[in-house]
C-alpha cells in the first residue's frame, strides 16, 4: 500500500490523460482520476478569432513522496511537459492529519514548508468561470484550467417533481508565491465573493512544478520549486 504524501496532477491535451495515467502505472501508481476541463490561451488573434478555449482533461494520482518526484521525472520527459502547450504536472502536499496526546505539536515534514507556487481554486456558477480567469489574469495570472461539476446543497431551482441541482465552474490557477495574494483578492473583489452564494475561493500549496511557463517568451523553461 502506497502511503499517501502528495496528489500529483497533470493537465493534458484532451485524449492524453490515459497514456499518462499508464505511463503513471509503469512508475507504480495504484490508479487515478481524469476530469474534463478547458485550458486558455492568451492570444489577441485567437480572441478574435473566438478560439481562446483548448479542451484539456486533468489526471489526479494520489501518491508518496518518493513516487511523486519519479512522476515529475519520467512523465514530465516522456511527455514533453518542458515544451509549451505539452502539458503541466504539479503536486499538493497531502498532510495525514494524526491525534496527538495533550500538550504535543503536531509535526510536519520539510516538504510541507517554503512553498514557492501556489494552487488557487474558484467555486463559482457555471459561466462565470471565464470572468474569474479574467480577473486573474488582470492581476497577474498566465491563465487557467476551467473544470465543470454541480452543487450538492439546497438545489436554486426546481420544477415538481424534477430537482435541477446548480452548475458550477471549477477554476484552477497555478501561481507564484508573490502573485498569489494579488491574484486571490482581485478574483474575490471582481466577482464579490463576500456575497453570499456568489461562491468560494480557496489557496492551497504547491510542492512542485513542471512545466509552467513563467516567462513565456522563453522556450522550454521548466519551473521546479
Amino acid at each position: 500500500m502506497i502511503g499517501i504524501d502528495t496528489l500529483f496532477f497533470a493537465v493534458v491535451s484532451r485524449g492524453e490523460a490515459n497514456a499518462v495515467l499508464r505511463k503513471a502505472q509503469e512508475c507504480g501508481a495504484t490508479g487515478g482520476t481524469i476530469f474534463l476541463g478547458e485550458g486558455t490561451v492568451q492570444s489577441k488573434l485567437l480572441e478574435l478569432l473566438g478560439l481562446t478555449e483548448i479542451h484539456k482533461e486533468i489526471l489526479m494520482i494520489s501518491s508518496s513522496y518518493e513516487l511523486c518526484d519519479q512522476l515529475h521525472e519520467i512523465l514530465s520527459e516522456e511527455f514533453m511537459f518542458y515544451k509549451r502547450n505539452k502539458g503541466m504536472a504539479f503536486s499538493i502536499p497531502f498532510k495525514r492529519w494524526q491525534m496527538q496526546a495533550a500538550g504535543q505539536e503536531q509535526k510536519s515534514s520539510p516538504k510541507d514548508v517554503g512553498f514557492s507556487y501556489f494552487c488557487i481554486m474558484t467555486i463559482v456558477d457555471k459561466g462565470r468561470g471565464k470572468a474569474c480567469i479574467k480577473a486573474a489574469r488582470a492581476a497577474g495570472a498566465k491563465g487557467g484550467t476551467l473544470i465543470h461539476g454541480r452543487g450538492a446543497g439546497i438545489p436554486t431551482d426546481f420544477y415538481f417533481p424534477l430537482i435541477i441541482e446548480p452548475q458550477k465552474d471549477i477554476v484552477m490557477i497555478i501561481s507564484t508565491k508573490d502573485k498569489a495574494p494579488l491574484i486571490r483578492e482581485r478574483i474575490f473583489s471582481d466577482l464579490e465573493l463576500e456575497k453570499v452564494g456568489n461562491g468560494i475561493i480557496f489557496t492551497l500549496p504547491v510542492s512542485r512544478v513542471s512545466g509552467l511557463f513563467e516567462n513565456m517568451s522563453e522556450e522550454g523553461k521548466e519551473v521546479v520549486s
